[in-house]
């Protein structure tokens, strides 16, 4: 119970409050079970194809059990018995939530509810396969005056008392807070808080969780918010002058750094981390406190605000984090969720549709073959491309869920935006080919300008480490091409024609370095000028290339007229890629004649063969991979 946390905390003054808070909490679960047994057990008397399955009262109430959502469609009655799965969980929880509910009802009234309770306990059934006799759900569940007493009755009596006690201890509700024995100088406080927290409170949807509860406590006001329903899960803020205390209680380490992340925008000085265990459960929580100091009245109301607005977005958030695994690496998963705190659209949204599964139907509608068993979102569209999706997930849900419209939109909107991230992959891989074209035309005019002299004598020195710097750069986007093709193996023939267009970028600055060595032959005559012209034509092959691939990201049959125009664009360029090619065979040959006629010596004569060579070759590896590319969109994007 939240209780043990505050008396851990030391927060006494709350203790009664927070112990009625518990039990009202605990009768709408003991609400719940009753009416799941209820259920189960006329399905297994009159079985019905389609029966209730208490989904939605089972979220509202805080069950954490989603196998209790198939008990009534497995009930079954067995000589003379029921068979419902899961009954023997529902009877523990049940006795647990009946002595949380008699707790602070116990506490004031003495042992006339105690005897009374701890005799139904003992007649509760001990199920066996969860078997329990036919008698046994009557006998729990009924209720009203002349009747055999039971636990639902006992139920119904706590019930009242609480009311009657909760009516004592809040003197009036102020903005949705519980608040009692305050002074007039704590309502502006109390007000700031609530303000915020109202202001993201709709974000939970359906999930319980944020009652507030405030008091003066000598020199304090003191805040309390229960948060979730998790007993290890509260807040107590204390405000002091212009002074703010929090003290926060987590059994998640995860969550308790996220909620220090959120209050990063303010200065905050944590000074107290303990770990203590609940004694019920056993499980350990860790308790933080930090310190915040105010400047002025303005800025304190203003904390007492933002820290109200970012509470909601600790419930469930393990949870969240959770059902990501399948789409998103760890710290990515909590960069997301710290995202969706800071836009106001938080993750309950996510939740409440579907969670986990309105992103797997997704997948399992869209992805065909480029998803296999085992593999992550991430790893098929790559990190940046996966966070776009589940944040328009994120932001989708969330929408959809505060204007009522369908859930089925929201599936078709989910599947639609999957879609095009699953398609636009050919298209990323097009805009790295064209990325890569463009650093080849780059050290094709290095190359062309340093044999021109446009740069001047200087520049050779230069001239090689610049073009080692540019290949090196296609060679980053080669790579980058790679690991996309394995993610997506029917995107290959992209990747062939990455990498064939690169043969270009290392040929080219082959002939970089090799035009530095001949520089200090001083070359010159027809030998260099037939050089320029076969560095002419490679430059003007290379910007055909990169219009070929400008055209080609942007054909899609899907754009009709447009796309045939892009498509005559590119197949235009590549058939002056490959006029070009032509052109460089004989500008090669051209070059070698020459070089033999008029090279001052052997060396020279090497060098120059050398670089002609390279630049014939390069030629060819434009060509190549211009053709790679007319057959794939001929093939894959145009005959789709």
């Amino acid at each position: 119970m939240k209780t043990q946390v505050l008396q851990a905390i030391g927060e006494t003054e709350l203790q009664r409050s927070s112990a009625v808070n518990a039990a009202l909490a605990a009768n709408d679960r003991l609400k719940y079970y009753f009416s799941l047994l209820q259920i189960a057990s006329e399905h297994a008397d009159h079985p019905d194809p389609s029966p209730a399955t208490l989904r939605k009262e089972r979220l509202a109430c805080g069950v954490d059990e989603p196998g209790f959502d198939d008990m009534a469609a497995n009930s079954c009655r067995q000589n003379g018995r029921y068979r419902l799965p899961g009954c023997a969980r529902t009877l523990a929880r049940m006795a647990q939530d009946l002595r949380v509910m008699a707790t602070p009802v116990l506490a004031g009234r003495g042992a006339k509810f105690s005897e009374r309770m701890e005799r139904l306990l003992a007649q509760l059934p001990v199920p066996e396969s969860d078997l329990i006799p036919a008698s046994a759900v009557d006998a729990i569940t009924r209720a009203g005056q002349g009747k055999t007493d039971s636990v639902h009755q006992l139920v119904m009596d706590l019930h009242k008392v609480l009311n009657r006690m909760q009516a004592e201890l809040a003197e009036e509700s102020l903005d949705g807070a519980l608040v009692y024995r305050i002074q007039d100088t704590d309502r502006p406080l109390i007000t700031a808080f609530m303000e915020g927290l109202n202001r993201t409170a709709p974000l939970k949807f359906k999930h319980p969780g944020l009652a507030t509860t405030a008091t003066r406590v000598g020199d304090k006001l003191v805040i309390q918010n229960d948060l979730g329903t998790t007993d290890a899960h509260v807040i107590v803020i204390h405000v002091e002058r212009m002074r703010v205390r929090i003290t926060y209680a987590d059994i998640h380490v995860e969550r308790i750094r996220f909620f220090q992340d959120m209050l990063k925008p303010h200065a905050i000085v944590w000074e107290t981390d303990q770990t203590r265990q609940l004694e019920a459960s056993g499980d350990t929580f860790r308790i933080i406190a930090g310190i915040f100091n105010a400047q002025t009245p303005a800025a304190l109301l203003e904390y007492l605000s933002f820290l109200g607005s970012r509470l909601v977005f600790l419930i469930d958030w393990n949870r969240a984090r959770k059902q990501l695994r399948g789409f998103l690496r760890g710290t990515i998963r909590v960069e997301l969720l710290a995202w969706a705190a800071q836009e106001e659209i938080g993750h309950r949204g996510f939740l409440e549709a579907g969670g986990a599964r309105l992103i797997n139907e997704a997948i399992e509608e869209t992805a065909g073959s480029s998803m296999h068993f085992g593999d992550r979102l991430c790893d098929v569209l790559g990190d940046a491309p996966a966070m776009e999706f589940v944040r328009f997930v994120f932001r989708q849900a969330t929408q959809a869920l505060r204007e009522h419209p369908s859930l089925g939109l929201l599936r078709d909107r989910i599947r639609a935006e999957l879609q095009v991230h699953f398609s636009s992959e050919g298209k990323r891989l097009l805009q790295l080919a064209n990325e890569h074209a463009g650093i080849v035309f780059e050290i094709a005019s290095l190359v062309r300008d340093a044999i021109r002299g446009v740069t001047g004598p200087q520049s050779y020195r230069k001239l090689a480490k610049r073009a080692r710097a540019f290949e090196h750069d296609a060679d980053q986007l080669v790579i980058a091409s790679r690991d996309a093709v394995r993610r997506r193996p029917e995107y290959n023939a992209l990747f062939r024609i990455v990498e064939t267009a690169d043969d270009a970028a290392d040929g080219l600055e082959e002939v970089a370095f090799l035009l530095e060595l001949l520089m200090d032959s001083k070359p010159d005559g027809e030998a260099w000028n037939a050089l320029g012209t076969l560095a002419d034509i490679l430059t003007d092959a290379t910007q055909e290339w990169i219009k070929a691939l400008s055209h080609a990201v942007h054909v899609d049959r899907g754009r009709g007229g447009a796309a045939r125009e892009d498509a005559g664009d590119f197949l235009t360029a590549i058939d002056a890629l490959a006029g070009l090619e032509h052109q460089a065979d004989d500008a090669e040959r051209a070059l070698t004649f020459a070089a033999v006629q008029h090279a001052r010596n052997f060396r020279q004569l090497h060098v120059y063969i050398a670089m002609a060579h390279s630049l014939e070759e390069a030629a060819d590896a434009l060509k190549w991979a211009g053709l790679l590319a007319r057959d794939y969109l001929l093939g894959k994007v145009l005959a789709a």
